[in-house]
Parts: C-alpha cells; structure tokens; sequence
C-alpha cells in the first residue's frame, strides 16, 4: 500500500468522479495486484463498495465502486483532505467544462449527468431498475 499513487496522478478514462466502476477498473487505474486490493478489501483497508444490491448480477459478481470514494481514500492514505464535493466539482471543470462552486448545484449536475448516461456502465456492469434510483438518490445527498 505504500507505494499507491496520489489522488491528483490516478484516472479513470471515460468515467466521472461520481461514476461507480468495478474493483477490477480500480486496480488498473492505482495500478494495484487484484489479489491485494482483495486482501486490503478483506481487512477493511479500502474503501466500502456500493450495494451489491444496486446491480445485475455479471460474471465474477464485480464489486463496484464510486470513483470519488477511491480520490478521497487515496487522498486520505497521503494525508490529504479531498472530499466527494470537491472530486465532482473538479470532474465537472476538467471533463464538462462547467465552472461550478455551490455544493448542492455539484450534486444536482452529476446527478443530471449520471440519469443521463443510463444504467449501464462500461465494464459490463448495470444497475437493477431500483439501484439506478437510489444511486441517483445518493448523487443527490451525497
């Protein structure tokens, strides 16, 4: 775990920072052993993954993960302070080109973005009719 990127050198091609992706999309991008991000997962080392609830069964039952969760752990390891607002807010600027600053208009953009790619997910990974509700329902408490 030591040798972990920061936050600010980890991406994730094609996805927002409010996007779930899979545990195996996560080890790619810190460029981890999946057998050791199981391990650290195992030991509760890593951040939790959404309800398993929330997606169709697929081959291997993927975990899955929101990608700001990921930022702010790694942010968390280096002792730095990055938060789930501030990792939207950045994906906002950097990937839309939307400028935004209000907390609660960050929420209501990944949320409007998020309804409107859909329940599928690259990776083959797709929400069940309800668990695409409540992810939307936790992009807007988040």
């Amino acid at each position: 775990m030591r040798d972990l990127p920061a936050a600010s050198e980890v991406t994730f091609p094609g996805v927002f920072s409010w996007s779930p992706v899979t545990s195996a999309a996560v080890t790619t991008a810190i460029g981890a052993d999946p057998g050791a991000w199981n391990v650290w997962r195992n030991r509760r080392l890593t951040p939790a993954p959404l309800p398993s609830a929330w997606f169709r069964r697929a081959s291997g039952s993927p975990l899955v993960y929101r990608v700001s969760d990921i930022l702010s752990w790694l942010a968390a390891r280096r002792g730095d302070q990055l938060d789930t607002p501030t990792t939207w807010r950045l994906s906002l600027a950097r990937d839309l080109g939307q400028e935004v600053t209000d907390p609660a208009e960050v929420r209501k953009l990944a949320h409007l973005y998020a309804r409107a790619a859909g329940p599928r997910l690259p990776g083959g990974v797709t929400f069940t009719p309800t668990g695409f509700r409540d992810y939307l329902a936790s992009l807007l408490a988040a």
